[in-house]
């Protein structure tokens, strides 16, 4: 069984090869051909967890284990530590090990580069990022690697964060600008936001033709996406129960459920509503199962 670390496991995880995966795997999950159960969460010592996601298709047998360790900061060590255990599904062996965390970043920028390619329909040639942390830069290189040439507006919290992360993202030779929010969202087809605010990074009234990604916020407490926005807007998420239970943003909107739809059917529908849009994404185990099908094709 190979075990891989983070740099070998991005390798044979290219987002030309990962978005057309995870799109299928939506497609298997809305058909009942991908299972996954609930996430086991367990406590650790000093306030940790330790988290358990497992999922299966009729090939795999997938298992991400992540332990989140507060305590580990304060130790000069990473707080959050995963892998991703996979076996045959036919007979139990054991496949291959692969990293957890570089599963979950990568896997997440592609559920939110194929929301916006299918809610937009067509690749944007300029968008608004806000964030600058281990999120937005994910996102950042996964889309100058699937959109070569995009311009990305970038906004920090505030201006010094925001300059310098566009410099880091210039360096790696992206088209990156630092503006303002009020600026950077003028004639805007996309913003993204990929923050851990637990308030609203998007003032009240934007565009109703810009269509708005929301990714940070993982928790009832969070929400990074103003309430407005989200009561006006057809709203889409890439898992319907699990945005029920950690959508912050939807969740203290008061979102009216009926209105919020798996952007599974968006893939099977090309007959989507008129803007304005809101995508939310929470994430889910039948994404890394896409990973995993992307790191083991042949």
């Amino acid at each position: 069984m190979r075990i891989l670390n983070a740099e070998a496991t991005a390798d044979l995880l290219p987002y030309e090869r990962l978005i057309p995966a995870v799109r299928q795997a939506m497609l298997d999950l809305h058909a009942g051909l991908i299972h996954a159960s609930a996430r086991t969460v367990l406590p650790l010592p000093e306030g940790g967890s330790y988290l358990a996601m497992p999922c299966t298709d009729a090939h795999y047998a997938v298992t991400k284990l992540v332990a989140v360790t507060p305590a580990n900061r304060a130790r000069g060590q990473a707080t959050i530590q995963g892998r991703v255990v996979v076996s045959e599904a036919g007979n139990g062996t054991p496949l291959i090990i692969l990293d957890g965390i570089v599963v979950t970043a990568r896997r997440t920028a592609a559920v939110t580069l194929l929301g916006i390619e299918t809610l937009l329909g067509r690749p944007p040639e300029s968008l608004v990022l806000v964030g600058t942390g281990a999120q937005a830069l994910t996102h950042a290189l996964a889309m100058g690697e699937r959109w070569p040439g995009v311009h990305l507006r970038c906004v920090g919290r505030g201006r010094a964060q925001g300059m310098a992360f566009a410099a880091l993202l210039t360096a790696q030779r992206l088209n990156a600008r630092a503006l303002t929010i009020e600026q950077a969202l003028e004639d805007a087809a996309v913003v993204v936001t990929a923050t851990t605010s637990l308030s609203a990074v998007l003032p009240d009234d934007v565009a109703p033709n810009t269509l708005i990604v929301g990714l940070g916020s993982f928790t009832p407490q969070m929400a990074e996406l103003p309430a407005k926005q989200v009561r006006q807007r057809h709203v889409w998420v890439d898992d319907l129960d699990g945005a029920r239970h950690e959508a912050g943003d939807l969740l203290q909107a008061g979102v009216d459920w009926s209105r919020v739809h798996n952007l599974a059917e968006a893939l099977a529908d090309k007959a989507l509503p008129r803007a304005p849009m809101l995508l939310k994404t929470v994430g889910h185990a039948a994404w890394d199962l896409a990973a995993v099908r992307t790191a083991l094709a042949e």
